[in-house]
């Protein structure tokens, strides 16, 4: 009786999972009749739809074509058919005829911003559901070769105009101050450059300009991310990365040096070493170039890397020599040999700058210091106090109208060679404390 009984136990359960089972595949076969349905009435509402002289529509019934709007969509998302070629095509189409509506609208009324907004949202679309049903079609083992190029290149033409709307949006919103506009300008970039450079649909259109949209899209996007708050470290190295193979490459090291100005001083150096070599042969970028090795030569000095900076004040000196800030690069180096002690190298370079910027009083100024401490260090030997005398005596003849240079340390050394009578005139000048 146990036995009978676990049996019928068993038919009554296999029984309901069987019931079960049919009641699934009823809603699977239902859902798919659904959206079939969808997208064959999402067809038939566009076709009845659009101009057609056969039946005297001269123009696209807009308020007739609305209703296409949600089967289409439904016909998208479904798993029955949001893979079937047919369906990205009337997406397509349909969205092509708002985005000429929308076109002739927004030239008529060209300040009107919502009216601008919804016209790319609607060339976003057209590009998007282009480059679907492209890649859909090419993988439909039942298209014959001659239709998928002409599918292919009329739904490339209708793509390209809404893709260079893209890229001016992209333009415009990275240029804004608020967070929503930059995020749409990576959006829209982050479209454009994936529909011209890694869709089908695109990879056969030429034209002359191309390149240029390229490199301007990926513009646009790194200067969004940028300044899009909480932007992930590696997205913004990795954008930037990807101009750096375009014509504004400057640009590229420039904004990552700037990134890790304050966050990662090392990672600062790095790309202004990078970008100072990267620019070597860019005559265009010779002052961004200077810019870059002067930044990274008071980085080296600040942070007392004496063999990197004698490398970076080498170039400025030989490359940049009429940069205006070039004179730093003798400055710095003359200071660095002064702090060792090495004060005749010291001056040399001192006065080796004052040959080159005559006009910088810097240069005679601690070139006479130079020669101060050597005759302090070496015994105050009458030939190097002389030295020092000379030179802060020329510092005066040249300067003037500006004691504060050289009347303090000519009493001092008038009076340490007692030389009172010649120290009197510059007594005025010492602050005894």
């Amino acid at each position: 009786m146990k036995r009978f009984a676990f049996i019928m136990a068993g038919l009554l359960l296999f029984s309901a999972a069987n019931a079960q089972d049919k009641e699934a595949l009823k809603a699977q076969k239902d859902a798919q009749k659904a959206a079939e349905s969808a997208l064959k009435k999402a067809k038939q509402t566009y076709e009845l739809s659009i101009p057609n002289p056969q039946y005297g529509r001269k123009e696209t019934d807009f308020n007739k074509l609305e209703n296409s709007l949600p089967l289409i969509q439904e016909a998208m998302k479904s798993e029955y058919t949001k893979d079937n070629p047919q369906t990205w095509k009337t997406a397509a189409d349909i969205e092509l005829e708002y985005y000429k509506k929308l076109e002739n609208e927004t030239k008529a009324d060209p300040d009107n911003e919502d009216l601008k907004q919804k016209y790319i949202e609607t060339s976003s679309n057209l590009v998007n559901y282009c480059i679907k049903y492209d890649s859909l079609l090419i993988l439909n083992p039942k298209a014959k070769p001659d239709e998928v190029k002409t599918q292919h290149t009329m739904y490339q033409q209708y793509a390209v105009n809404p893709a260079i709307q893209l890229l001016q949006a992209s333009q415009n919103y990275s240029n804004s101050d608020k967070q929503e506009d930059l995020k749409l300008g990576a959006k829209y970039s982050e479209e454009f450059l994936n529909a011209v450079e890694k869709s089908h649909l695109m990879n056969d259109f030429k034209n002359e300009n191309l390149n240029d949209w390229k490199t301007y899209a990926k513009a646009f996007r790194a200067q969004s991310y940028l300044n899009i708050e909480g932007t992930p470290e590696d997205k913004i190295v990795s954008v930037y990365t990807d101009l750096m193979s375009t014509k504004y490459k400057g640009v590229a090291y420039q904004s990552l040096s700037n990134y890790y100005r304050e966050k990662d001083p090392a990672k600062q150096n790095q790309y202004l070493q990078e970008g100072i070599d990267a620019l070597k042969d860019d005559p265009e970028q010779k002052d961004l170039r200077a810019n870059f090795a002067i930044i990274l030569m008071q980085n080296q000095f600040q942070k007392g890397d004496k063999e990197g900076f004698k490398k970076t004040a080498a170039l400025i000196k030989e490359e940049f020599s009429d940069n205006d800030n070039a004179i730093n690069a003798y400055l710095m180096e003359g200071q660095m040999t002064f702090e060792d002690k090495q004060y005749d190298e010291a001056k040399a370079i001192f006065l080796t700058a004052k040959e080159k910027f005559p006009d910088e009083p810097k240069t005679l100024l601690m070139a006479a210091r130079s020669a101060w401490m050597k005759a302090q260090a070496g015994g105050s030997k009458k030939e190097d106090m002389d030295e020092a005398i000379r030179l802060f005596k020329q510092l005066e003849s040249e300067n003037p109208e500006d004691p504060e240079l050289w009347g303090e340390s000519l009493y001092i050394l008038y009076n340490n060679t007692q030389q009172p009578t010649l120290a009197a005139p510059y007594k005025k000048y010492y602050k005894a404390n």
